[in-house]
């Protein structure tokens, strides 16, 4: 479309199955299975065509062809008016490996961040803030983070009440759920500095300062708004609890801009760069 010079080898999806080493650079077709695909608009053909691609790229992970996988955004309504019910790539690509425990995490340089829960309406993510989800999620983090070479000697929880409930005064989720699975963690990781809970209004400058290697936030919203603020076109989404390095953009599909010369690349390129650092580590 543009006229630009071409050196991409063209491979097909049936090639990449068949384990052969790939071209150094190039491009596996996965052909459309539904109607015409046009720019900028999403339909049920498009959302098919982005999920077989994950289909296809988690099978080449899984089976050694790849290394690591690095995501464009993902439209949830058309990926769900195709017939995968899943809210995002997370839940999905945990779905394709069999993975039942996995968290998302989000990178940059300054501030690093963990959900316990993701995409939830709030009303449903308050009610599986449980001491179990807690745990489980910074036993994650404590697994993977060293994993992927990342630091993790200093963690910090944050709270979901304002000011972290005021000692049950303002809710006693901090009481009754996380601080019983913060001494637990203690228990377990006792090499690891656990604080928390910490009031989420001031937990994420004091991270960004350097006060803490990482972050576990409560729900969506509150890990990301604070790392979208510091850090967007640089963070990167990143999945743990994968057989593999999987990262993503730190946003949306923008249907309304394709085309028009306007979308930045910015965020792709870091996490293209975050796959190639946490694979290297990985390997190791």
């Amino acid at each position: 479309m543009l006229g630009l010079s071409w050196d991409f080898e063209l491979v097909s999806s049936e090639e990449l199955r068949a384990g052969r080493p790939l071209p150094e650079r190039s491009v596996v077709h996965v052909p459309a299975l539904r109607a015409h695909i046009s720019l900028g608009c999403g339909s049920r053909a498009s959302g098919e065509a982005a999920a077989q691609n994950i289909v296809e790229c988690v099978r080449a992970c899984r089976s050694g062809c790849l290394n690591a996988m690095v995501t464009a955004p993902l439209n949830k309504r058309f990926l769900n008016e195709a017939g995968y019910s899943f809210p995002g790539h997370t839940e999905f690509l945990a779905h394709l490996c069999d993975a039942t425990r996995f968290a998302m995490a989000f990178l940059t340089e300054r501030l690093k961040v963990v959900l316990v829960t993701i995409h939830l309406p709030l009303s449903a993510a308050i009610k599986q803030i449980t001491s179990e989800s807690v745990l489980e999620k910074i036993e994650i983090m404590l697994e993977e983070f060293p994993r992927l070479g990342l630091p993790c000697r200093k963690i910090a929880v944050a709270g979901l009440n304002p000011h972290a409930g005021e000692s049950g005064l303002l809710g006693r989720e901090e009481i009754e759920q996380i601080e019983p699975a913060l001494a637990r963690a203690r228990e377990r990781y006792g090499e690891v500095a656990i604080e928390g809970p910490i009031p989420a209004d001031t937990l994420f400058h004091r991270a960004a300062q350097g006060e803490f290697d990482a972050v576990l936030a409560l729900y969506h919203d509150q890990g990301l708004a604070p790392i979208k603020l510091l850090g967007f076109g640089e963070a990167v989404n990143a999945t743990l609890g994968l057989p593999f390095v999987r990262t993503s953009v730190d946003h949306g599909t923008a249907y309304d801009i394709a085309g028009k010369g306007r979308a930045r690349p910015d965020s792709m390129i870091s996490a293209i760069r975050w796959a190639l650092r946490l694979t290297a580590s990985a390997e190791c």
